[in-house]
């Protein structure tokens, strides 16, 4: 199935993104005391940072954003109103689209979700400011979860955190942070206490500096990030079979496509661009409405994504390649040896489905996409942006409709991939891998769907292991 219907997305974009900011659309935010910023980020950062947790890996990740958290307990004051507030700069003289933020989450005794606060516009500011978000406790609030965040190549400040709560009509109540002000003797980041890191990211480095008044404060530096999905220097588009697709290309050797999930990007590869690179031509590309790719009308298959690619390969004088195909682009990447098996090399697939039923896929997901379906249904009228989710929920829950016999035509060596905890069933998988001729099987230890990101470096030996193989080459 599709990485942006995977179940943290459901569950926390559409009802905690979506659903509020339709109810929200009709009232205009008024500014944010000391917010300069005119450019608005979608919640996605923010989103991104609060779920990185969940895909932990031992190695550092690529990603183009970074951030820490603290947490705090709330309970006394649930119900009650709170703001957190902090000093920021951002120097972007060198840089190229770099912000920051502030947020806040509040957490159930589960550390679930409640609700968020969040800034109307990032900052990009060099001149120091202070910046704050305001919101209410719920009845059920047991922590307070402080997040500072930073995005793209530029060096970023971050000083003087405070917390209150409203114990009182007009009364703020101060909360206990620590080393709220940066002037700790200790070292930053303190484990289980104090700030934390989300994950370690390759690129960013945080310390505490020192001002030119001897003031302490967090100095966080993104280098040498590349925005992998928008890099306007290896970034094109080409008009292919009616549609204006993006791609872009990085390294030098054999043709290496890559083709992501459902509702995501080129920079869902963001962990395997730069590895396969060193070895291959990479061709990332964006499918038709999604990415940066143009919006169409009409009917979605992985069938007609796949004459998309067959077209995109003409175009740009390729008569074969190797396919890596993730999700939905596992999908694509089967139609592709079925349909065009002379522009096929060689295919890896991961997380790929033949059909969407519960004998395939996880019958729980299966039940939130349809819910989600359903959601955009109504909503769709209202946004361009929910009528293509209603489009790409309908994609998941008809296609493909392939039949296991029809895999026996694929005649290119094939890599089936799955994680052992995937939403695609282990069985089918097998199924899949059982009926291509020239197949390799082999399943993910304890990953999920999402393998690529949540162990990038196993992810891309194995796909590298597979690709030089001397019957691939």
């Amino acid at each position: 199935m599709a990485n942006s219907y995977r179940q943290l997305k459901i569950k926390k974009k559409l009802r905690q993104v979506v659903l509020p900011e339709f109810f929200s659309a009709l009232a205009t935010p008024g500014p944010i005391a000391g917010s300069s910023s005119r450019m608005k980020r979608p919640l996605t950062l923010l989103m991104l940072l609060l779920g990185a947790a969940a895909h932990a890996q031992t190695a550092p990740k690529i990603s183009v954003a970074d951030g820490l958290f603290q947490r705090v307990s709330v309970r006394a004051y649930a119900g009650r109103p709170y703001r957190l507030s902090a000093r920021v700069q951002v120097d972007t003289a060198a840089s190229d689209g770099a912000d920051a933020w502030i947020a806040a989450s509040v957490l159930d005794s589960k550390t679930k979700w409640l609700s968020s606060a969040r800034l109307p516009q990032n900052i990009k500011d060099a001149q120091w400011r202070t910046y704050s978000v305001q919101g209410k406790l719920s009845k059920q609030a047991d922590s307070l979860q402080m997040v500072l965040g930073y995005y793209m190549n530029g060096r970023f400040g971050f000083d003087d955190f405070l917390l209150e709560v409203e114990a009182a009509p007009g009364q703020w109540l101060k909360l206990p942070l620590l080393n709220a002000d940066f002037e700790g003797a200790g070292p930053l980041l303190t484990g289980n206490q104090g700030w934390r890191q989300f994950q370690q990211v390759t690129g960013f480095t945080q310390e505490v500096a020192t001002d030119t008044v001897g003031n302490h404060y967090l100095r966080t530096t993104g280098q040498h990030i590349v925005p992998y999905g928008r890099n306007k220097s290896t970034g094109h588009y080409a008009v292919v079979n009616g549609v204006k697709l993006y791609y872009e290309t990085y390294g030098q050797g054999e043709p290496l496509l890559l083709l992501h999930g459902n509702g995501e990007s080129i920079s869902s590869f963001r962990q395997q661009i730069g590895t396969l690179a060193k070895q291959y031509q990479v061709i990332a590309v964006d499918t038709r409405d999604q990415g940066k790719s143009a919006a169409t009308k009409g009917r979605l298959s992985y069938d007609l994504f796949a004459d998309d690619i067959h077209a995109l390969l003409e175009h740009l004088h390729v008569p074969a390649a190797h396919i890596v195909g993730w999700s939905d682009g596992g999908n694509t990447g089967l139609s592709m040896a079925l349909r065009y098996p002379a522009q096929v090399k060689s295919l890896v697939t991961m997380g790929a489905n033949l059909y969407a039923d519960t004998t395939a896929v996880d019958a729980k997901l299966l039940k939130e996409v349809r819910h989600t379906k359903r959601i955009l249904t109504l909503l769709g009228p209202f946004k361009k942006q929910w009528h293509k989710g209603y489009r790409l929920s309908t994609l998941l829950l008809n296609y493909p409709n392939m039949k296991p016999a029809e895999l026996r035509a694929i005649t290119a060596p094939v890599l089936v991939l799955a994680g052992e905890k995937d939403v695609i069933k282990e069985a089918h998988t097998r199924l899949i891998a059982q009926n291509i001729p020239r197949s390799q099987l082999v399943i993910l230890p304890g990953l999920t769907h999402y393998a690529p990101q949540e162990n990038g470096p196993l992810f891309n030996q194995t796909v590298l292991q597979f690709l030089n193989n001397a019957e691939v080459k």
